[in-house]
């Protein structure tokens, strides 16, 4: 039965954890550097036993394959073999004509289109479900098993003609059958033994298709679908396009269903590859999905890992020890990552830890300030000061929360926090300016304007060589 994650249970599971009986994405595991002679390979790690964990195998992260038949239609459409496709139907469509230079672009097109799939073919056997590079070891160096593909094909011509020539014509088409059903297990044991002796062995080609089952059977009907579908749109569709163009879709079209055929081919080798005795390890796969999450692993940082650990400890209701967990890595100081700081401070409030508000508030809602994050900083604030009505940040966070609470029409609010800014801060650079803007309040909001008006005399008196004088003196002669 297929598991998923824990923490993200739409996805299919990678590891699993004997200790805790975890079951985890890639996401929600640690992989760390082995070093020494290991330089490069990476353990994975449960952050919460610091033990490692076991991979469940290729068969928990896959679907089968009759689940997947859209995406093999697609898989030749990437960047890499689409250009391929077309740049060899091009060639195709060129140089195709009487004589030797057509003989040898239709050898040199064919043979090329083989050996991309037979790399496509191995790569997905592997675990690698992203198309293979168009470098010389998928494109043109050794051809070995494009020959060894060859010889299949040659020894199975071979001995079908002395069929019908020994058994006659019911003889030949049983043969040819049996051949045509089997000769996808022969390619595909070229694959996992690289020996064309065992590939073209009945007993070792009729032995895979039976372990793989009724897969088999199915694989083969999609297979024998994709050979025959290049037939039928090149009598039906394509024929009657002009010479150059008909060539170039024909040629076009064929490349595409071998491509797909041979990607079905291997993502079975894939899927059975338990069944078959053949070898996949974690660090061989490769999807889109678990590309994204290697690449986000490579970029992780301490911070990140030790945030994936607290939001686990969360998701298991352990607020507690999400909260032990940030302050045993912290060590006392602060905390710069702002989602580590906001979920710190979630978890102080959702606990009541009234201690520990005030003292983490003050730096969570400086960050918050320097961020410009206005709605969330209003919000830290007022959360701090239901707790502690004593509470005050450092005066410039002090100035920006009382602006913001303004602008949002909170005028009592904007007036307390300019008013513990004056006195907390009596020597601040930004207390005539916090005067200033009560008065703005009282004359603007809340339709005070005798009191705006003693707030700015005295605010003259107190402060007359400041440069905010000048707005004082002419926001008075407006006010009448």
């Amino acid at each position: 039965m297929k598991q998923y994650c824990k923490y993200h249970p739409t996805r299919p599971a990678h590891w699993h954890c004997d200790k805790c009986n975890t079951a985890r994405c890639p996401e929600c595991v640690e992989a760390r550097d082995m070093g020494g002679y290991h330089q490069g390979e990476k353990l994975h790690m449960c952050p919460n036993c610091n033990l490692p964990v076991q991979w469940l195998g290729v068969e928990n992260i896959i679907d089968p394959f009759w689940k997947r038949l859209p995406r093999f239609f697609l898989y030749p459409f990437s960047v890499r073999p689409l250009l391929l496709m077309l740049g060899l139907a091009a060639v195709t469509a060129l140089l195709t004509r009487p004589g030797i230079i057509g003989l040898l672009a239709m050898v040199a097109v064919w043979g090329i289109t083989f050996k991309y799939a037979y790399a496509i073919l191995q790569s997905t056997a592997g675990g690698n479900l992203t198309a293979p590079k168009l470098d010389a070891q998928s494109l043109y160096e050794n051809f070995g098993p494009v020959a060894k593909q060859v010889c299949i094909y040659v020894a199975l011509i071979f001995t079908a003609v002395m069929m019908f020539a020994k058994l006659g014509m019911a003889g030949g088409v049983l043969f040819s059958i049996l051949a045509t059903v089997f000769l996808p297990a022969m390619i595909i044991l070229l694959v996992t033994t690289e020996s064309l002796i065992q590939a073209i062995n009945p007993v070792m080609f009729v032995s895979l298709a039976v372990r793989i089952g009724w897969g088999y059977l199915l694989m083969y009907f999609f297979y024998s679908i994709l050979g025959g579908a290049p037939v039928l749109l090149g009598r039906h569709a394509i024929q009657y396009l002009p010479p150059m163009l008909h060539v170039f879709l024909f040629t076009l079209v064929k490349i595409y269903y071998t491509f797909i055929s041979y990607h079905l081919m291997g993502y079975v080798i894939l899927q059975y590859h338990q069944d078959i005795g053949y070898q996949v390890d974690f660090d061989d796969f490769k999807d889109e999905e678990t590309e994204a999450d290697k690449a986000m692993a490579a970029a992780d940082d301490p911070g990140s890992r030790l945030l994936n650990r607290v939001n686990q400890h969360i998701k298991d209701g352990n607020h507690e020890g999400a909260i032990a967990e940030i302050e045993s890595e912290s060590g006392g100081q602060k905390i710069a990552d702002p989602l580590l700081s906001e979920r710190y401070f979630t978890l102080l409030k959702m606990t009541g830890a009234k201690d520990k508000i005030g003292n983490h508030g003050f730096n969570h809602l400086d960050m918050l300030v320097r961020g410009d994050k206005k709605n969330q900083a209003v919000d830290v604030y007022l959360q701090c000061l239901s707790t502690d009505p004593e509470f005050s940040p450092n005066a410039g966070a002090l100035f920006k929360v009382a602006g913001w609470l303004s602008e949002t029409g909170r005028n009592k609010e904007a007036m307390s926090a300019y008013n513990k800014l004056t006195k907390t801060y009596p020597r601040d650079p930004l207390v005539p300016k916090s005067y200033f803007r009560a008065a703005q309040i009282f004359n603007d909001r809340l339709m005070n304007p005798e009191k705006a008006k003693r707030i700015l005399t005295g605010l003259m008196k107190k402060y007359p060589e400041h440069d905010i004088i000048p707005f004082v003196e002419r926001y008075l002669e407006q006010m009448g």
